[in-house]
């Protein structure tokens, strides 16, 4: 549908723009009117069951503004070589997920489960956060060893990132006081990114509250060899994308 320079420029093919004429030409219904829909009052959701497997325990609401303030506190940002980001994110996370494992950590913080009803402090965050968080977690796990945050260039050490992983779990808490809240989020004050803040903020019972994030970023401790940040740029190898 598209072609992307690497200057980060859009050129749409003849199939977008046939596209885009036939969608120009959509009349949708709009019977019956809004107003006269009736009763605004709606069922509660219902229990979990055999065939109704989700948990009625909502996920947190994303919010823009926490997670650029965890991005700014962790140690090692996913910078990606290439403009097709989303071609690189998942197959990274699943390599440092893997990494991450076989150190003895875990991915548990950006994950979800919603048959469960539990959420990471990190899950409503978008993917390239995410995976910076991944990328600190074992970039800390290896003593802060710069080898293990390259990935083949797609990360890059954060020298305005504080200077002790404990410092950084302190930021990176107070940046997620409150992970599970549910709210009425604002729009976005612009397409780079919005404050995400809103009204009527709750807690949830996921069981992230205040102390389930007070070591977001795991202990310092070697959970690997120094060995491993030579791991990273074997595997990293496979992410080199031009």
């Amino acid at each position: 549908m598209i072609t992307l320079g690497s200057d980060g420029s859009v050129q749409t093919s003849d199939d977008f723009n046939r596209l885009k004429t036939q969608y120009g030409q959509v009349s949708p219904p709009n019977s019956p009117s809004k107003s006269s829909a009736g009763s605004t009052s709606f069922p509660s959701c219902p229990q979990q069951n055999s065939t109704f497997l989700a948990s009625t325990t909502l996920p947190p609401t994303p919010n823009d503004a926490a997670c650029a303030c965890l991005e700014s506190a962790l140690s090692c940002q996913f910078t990606p070589k290439t403009v097709n980001v989303s071609d690189i994110v998942g197959p990274l996370l699943d390599t440092a997920c893997s990494l991450l494992g076989q150190a003895g950590g875990s991915c548990d913080q950006i994950s979800g489960n919603g048959s469960s009803g539990t959420y990471g402090a990190v899950s409503a965050c978008d993917p390239s956060t995410k995976l910076s968080f991944v990328m600190t977690q074992f970039y800390e796990a290896n003593n802060r060893n710069p080898q293990s945050c390259s990935f083949a260039g797609n990360a890059t050490v954060n020298s305005q990132a504080p200077s002790s992983a404990s410092a950084a779990n302190s930021v990176a808490s107070s940046c997620l006081a409150n992970p599970s809240a549910t709210f009425v989020p604002s729009a976005p004050a612009s397409t780079a990114g919005g404050s995400g803040s809103g009204s009527s903020s709750t807690g949830g019972s996921n069981g992230n509250n205040n102390a389930a994030v007070s070591d977001l970023l795991g202990s310092r401790q070697a959970w690997v060899g120094v060995g491993a940040g030579a791991l990273i740029s074997v595997v990293g190898g496979l992410f080199t994308l031009l």
